[in-house]
């Protein structure tokens, strides 16, 4: 009997405890929701939504955005996904590629909180908004999860003159300074959280910080805000940091260095809406793009932040990337 204990006691040495974070965005309730599945079986101890979690933008009603969230709320296998954080996107907002100007942000705000609400740690900051924060002590780190909302306070974006140009497809960058994408209040809580103690911070944003070369939705058609996010990353107390997004229908690693700092973005986009006939290649894009339908895995360990795996929708790795 002592030898098995021995033997035990051995093989624990070489058995790297770690946290498994699940990263997932763009699900569309009335596609195949086979992947949740496939999600429930992957031993997660927590899911980050990150926005585009039903979509209900398509004439957008009180009654679409509830029918939406019944019907992922009858899939999603809640007691199997670990401790749960959200942001939104342009299509559980209520309005494609909406900002602050959608009239009836204050109905899907409210909604928001009633779907995520009870069943986050994190709770409502603000009454006007989405974004929230939580810290956690994971493999003896303290980890910050900050959630971003890039939608409610977001201004206006400048359209491209000529539509699907490669690099231009939707937008350009847009100059004016008084274009907000998060609000003075947002900002200012955001500033606040960077100076909470924390081993490693996860900023959450629905839309893409740092990825480039493309005209989508992005931090970059804000380029002032961009770097203003990246200033203020740059200045937080300490801590590692690791940027996080949806939105874009395709899985992807990106980098940046900024001040004299390297910054790494995982998107994680296509739950069961990826796109498949994607060949993009950014500048600052590591590899080639996710084209499936996907979900990621953040591993945490004793030494941080590890690596991240994408993962099929039979749970098969596609790719993954070492952050440490």
């Amino acid at each position: 009997m002592r030898w098995l204990f021995f033997v035990l006691w051995i093989y624990s040495l070489g058995v790297a405890a770690e946290t498994r974070i699940g990263l997932g965005s763009c699900f569309n309730q009335e596609k195949s929701h086979s992947i949740w599945r496939t999600i429930g079986d992957a031993d997660l101890d927590g899911f980050l939504f990150l926005g585009d979690n039903v979509y209900a933008s398509h004439e957008f009603s009180r009654e679409r955005l509830i029918s939406a969230y019944e019907r992922a709320d009858a899939v999603i296998p809640w007691d199997r996904l670990g401790i749960v954080q959200a942001t939104w996107d342009d299509h559980d907002f209520g309005q494609n590629d909406g900002g602050a100007s959608f009239s009836q942000k204050s109905l899907s705000l409210s909604l928001f909180w009633q779907f995520f609400g009870p069943r986050m740690e994190a709770a409502q900051v603000a009454p006007d908004g989405v974004y929230n924060v939580a810290i956690r002590t994971i493999e003896g780190h303290e980890v910050q999860f900050i959630a971003l909302d890039t939608r409610s306070f977001r201004g206006r974006l400048k359209p491209t003159l000529v539509r699907d140009k490669p690099g231009a497809e939707r937008y350009v960058p847009n100059s004016d300074i008084d274009q907000s994408m998060l609000g003075e209040a947002q900002w200012k809580w955001f500033e606040e959280q960077l100076q909470i103690p924390a081993d490693i911070r996860i900023v959450m944003s629905s839309i893409q910080v740092i990825a480039e070369g493309h005209g989508w939705e992005r931090w970059g058609n804000l380029p002032h805000e961009r770097k203003r996010l990246l200033d203020l990353l740059r200045r937080r107390s300490q801590g590692d940091v690791l940027l996080v997004s949806g939105d874009r229908h395709i899985g992807g690693i990106y980098q940046i260095e900024h001040a004299g700092e390297r910054f790494t973005e995982i998107t994680s986009s296509g739950l069961n809406m990826a796109w498949t006939r994607s060949d993009e290649y950014l500048p600052n894009q590591i590899g080639a793009p996710v084209r499936e339908d996907h979900f990621a895995v953040l591993s945490i360990n004793n030494d941080g932040l590890d690596k991240v795996v994408w993962h099929d929708n039979t749970g098969s790795p596609i790719t993954s990337f070492k952050l440490n």
